[in-house]
């Protein structure tokens, strides 16, 4: 800081943002003794701020913690002296925000992603000239509500997919560039930043089935979402999500939230991922952003030449490995709700593994008793035929027992589809490939195209 000769006032060399200028004042730069100085942040940016004063605290403690009296004062001046003379800060000007997010991509990768959501923000300011007072309080609408997931990424996330639902398909590294050539002017600013602020808590209640936003939907399109992104940990296809979330009536959103669970087994099973998938979640978001798909059955008309349709689904299941537990645990217990006739078996009530595990019937590492090869073991261990669910403290105590004493376990279970494997005489290569065989025909029932 540097003092007024004429007004004994204190001006900081260094200000901050507008969200962040009054905490760095306060935290920051009071003098110890000041009250100012315990304020609480209320922000990430704040806490951030918070943690470095934190750590430059305990550095400056651990420079004179072995010395005494006036060594320790010298020590500090040589300090203060080597930063007021000695050290060198480089700037870098470029000509805009997007050379400086290059900057950024090329020496900071650490930083990148924050870093662009700084630069766009930068940017729509810039670009507001006048109306910044307009866009401002937008911004912090919209990074206000993204806060509360407690995702520090989750901004340039929000703003890709928005843009996605307005233009289509959008790499991240494209973004930027994509914006700046679209928003030019300061009205278009100001449009930018109203629409970001009012779509954000749509964002947000797609990662939080609990969100206000689906009191009008149902318990159903609450376990929807809770399925997408707890059991089956899907993202491609959040933009597509977040279309339907702002434009379709509530009836129609409630039937694509079920066939959106139904499209992402059938791909995850099948195999379609990558930048084909993403392209086409991204130009049927477009399309629903933009009111050429108003309905569930348009938005199907429109996905039903990419998904897997039933034989192609049916085979994939037939032969799939799930190597994730938490996948191969959500599709046995939809399997298991669909042949007790269970009307929603893409939804399931308990997940919880404190109480229910995922038992593999033949171990990866079979003992002489089962009479199977280590190499045939090592290739079926994770096809879906061969696992069930099972009991905690019931799987704990089976281990990796002979298949004629799990199987005495099995045939106790009050699942189904376990109770069903204890008819078998002996478990192998034959049993697990009839079994598979048998699901992937209920799993083409369980996950219908149409939902």
């Amino acid at each position: 800081m540097k003092t007024d000769l004429r007004t004994a006032e204190v001006d900081p060399r260094l200000k901050l943002n507008i969200d962040d200028n009054e905490f760095f004042q306060q935290r920051i730069l009071s003098r110890p003794e000041d009250i100012a100085r315990s304020v609480t942040p209320s922000k990430n940016s704040h806490k951030l701020l918070n943690a470095a004063a934190t750590i430059a605290e305990e550095h400056v403690h651990s420079i004179v913690k072995a010395l005494h009296g006036n060594d320790q004062v010298n020590r500090l001046i040589d300090w203060v002296e080597f930063v007021a003379n000695e050290a060198t800060v480089i700037m870098v000007k470029v000509p805009d925000y997007i050379n400086a997010f290059t900057m950024f991509e090329t020496l900071n990768d650490r930083g990148l992603r924050i870093a662009q959501s700084d630069l766009l923000k930068n940017y729509l300011f810039d670009k507001a000239g006048a109306d910044v007072s307009a866009v401002h309080p937008k911004w912090a609408m919209m990074t206000g509500a993204l806060e509360s997931v407690g995702d520090h990424d989750i901004t340039v996330d929000f703003i890709r997919h928005y843009w996605i639902t307005r233009h289509g398909p959008t790499r991240e590294r494209e973004l930027s560039d994509k914006i700046k050539h679209a928003v030019n002017t300061r009205q278009k600013a100001v449009d930018f930043a109203t629409a970001l602020s009012r779509s954000a808590n749509d964002y947000v209640a797609l990662l939080n089935p609990h969100h206000e936003k689906w009191n009008d939907y149902g318990n159903s399109t609450r376990k929807h979402i809770t399925t997408i992104n707890h059991h089956l940990r899907v993202w491609q296809i959040r933009p597509l999500m977040l279309a339907v979330a702002l434009h379709f009536p509530v009836e129609e959103g409630k039937k694509a939230f079920k066939m959106l669970v139904c499209w992402s087994v059938r791909f995850l099973v099948s195999g379609g991922r990558g930048g084909l998938l993403d392209r086409n979640y991204a130009v049927a978001a477009q399309e629903a952003g933009s009111g050429k798909i108003k309905t569930a059955q348009e938005l199907y008309d429109k996905m039903v030449g990419i998904l897997p349709n039933d034989a192609a689904f049916a085979a994939a299941f037939a032969n799939a490995k799930v190597s994730k537990n938490y996948l191969a645990r959500y599709y046995l217990r939809a399997l298991e709700m669909k042949v007790k006739d269970d009307s929603s078996p893409e939804l399931i009530p308990n997940d919880d593994e404190e109480v229910v595990n995922l038992e593999h019937v033949l171990p990866e590492n079979p003992s002489a008793d089962w009479n199977v090869n280590q190499q045939t073991a090592s290739a079926l261990f994770r096809a879906i035929g061969n696992m069930v669910l099972l009991k905690a403290d019931i799987n704990a105590k089976i281990g990796n027992a002979p298949f004629d004493q799990k199987k005495q376990h099995y045939a106790k279970s009050g699942f189904a589809l376990t109770a069903e494997v204890a008819k078998s005489q002996k478990w192998g290569m034959e049993q697990i490939i009839q079994r598979q065989k048998r699901l992937s025909m209920v799993a083409v029932e369980t996950w219908p195209l149409a939902g």
